[in-house]
């Protein structure tokens, strides 16, 4: 009986191992042409609070390539709202700037969120730039804020930005 034991725990072990290296190609072999992905963590104790800025920083090289722009939100049941308002701050190399603000719907009238994740967590990747090309060499900075008039807000787990390569008019299909 413990012979029996001792190899269905093994294999119990070999698939949990195999799926996992699985799984870690599979996410490291989609994301190999991203420009940029980062993320700023939350404290879920405070929430988002106005003034706390995610910012991210990179660098751009090739100024013909187009690329698309979204932010990932990740939030708890905890949330409030069925949108959620961002002011974007960009800075060019050359020191200008650029301000946006955007609105992003998170969920239908009935409160059934847009996002996909399970249990308790719900993430949102929100393309809000398309088809963007960089006009200049350099660094570049993107800062992140929310602008809703409940202060902190609750329930945000954390904020991303992605740059990834945009598709081309063939691929889209």
């Amino acid at each position: 009986m413990k012979i029996s034991e001792t190899r269905g725990k093994q294999m119990v072990r070999f698939f949990m191992t195999v799926s996992g290296v699985v799984l870690l190609l599979g996410l490291t072999s989609c994301g190999s042409d991203t420009l940029f992905a980062g993320s700023k963590p939350l404290d879920p104790a405070v929430g988002w609070a106005s003034d706390d800025v995610a910012k991210f920083d990179w660098q751009v090289s090739d100024t013909l390539k187009r690329h698309d722009f979204f932010i990932d939100l990740r939030h708890n049941q905890e949330y409030p709202f069925t949108n959620l308002y961002l002011f974007v701050d960009y800075t060019f190399p050359n020191g200008l700037t650029r301000k946006d603000t955007i609105s992003c719907e998170l969920a239908d009238e009935r409160g059934r969120w847009f996002g996909s994740g399970f249990g308790n967590l719900i993430e949102h990747r929100i393309g809000f730039r398309q088809q963007t090309g960089f006009p200049l060499r350099g660094d570049y900075t993107i800062k992140i804020a929310h602008g809703m008039r409940v202060d902190p807000l609750p329930g945000m787990l954390d904020v991303g930005f992605r740059l990834e390569p945009a598709l081309s008019q063939e691929e889209e299909g």
